[in-house]
């Protein structure tokens, strides 16, 4: 499962993914996602949530391509990424960040992640 939701007074998005995310998950995100930037300035910041992410093996990087490219139109300025103590899927999700050309400053928890993004 993927939960988007726009912090417009902050100007980031948050995004937490949970469980494992598929093909049908990144049609319904794709939605959301552009109703979440519409809401916010370019630049903005991404604070991505993946402690409750099992794997990524049942989502097509196709779709995880598309959700980037979504992304990379909309000029994100900075990505955290809390990780937790899910090093398995932090690991995954790194692997397809390569391939999509970008790269998240790593958190172990929400109040870091919070931390790293109030730095400017």
């Amino acid at each position: 499962m993927v939960r988007i939701t726009p912090d417009v007074g902050r100007n980031i998005l948050h995004l937490e993914l949970t469980g494992r995310p598929t093909a049908a998950d990144a049609l319904q995100v794709e939605g959301q996602l552009r109703e979440a930037i519409s809401r916010l300035r370019a630049p903005f910041d991404v604070l991505s949530d993946v402690r409750g992410l099992e794997s990524l093996d049942d989502l097509p990087i196709a779709d995880a391509r598309r959700v980037g490219e979504l992304l990379a139109k909309a000029r994100v300025r900075r990505v955290v990424r809390v990780v937790g103590k899910s090093s398995a899927a932090a690991i995954q999700m790194e692997r397809v960040a390569r391939l999509l050309g970008h790269s998240a400053h790593l958190a172990f928890s929400r109040e870091e992640a919070e931390s790293l993004l109030a730095q400017r």
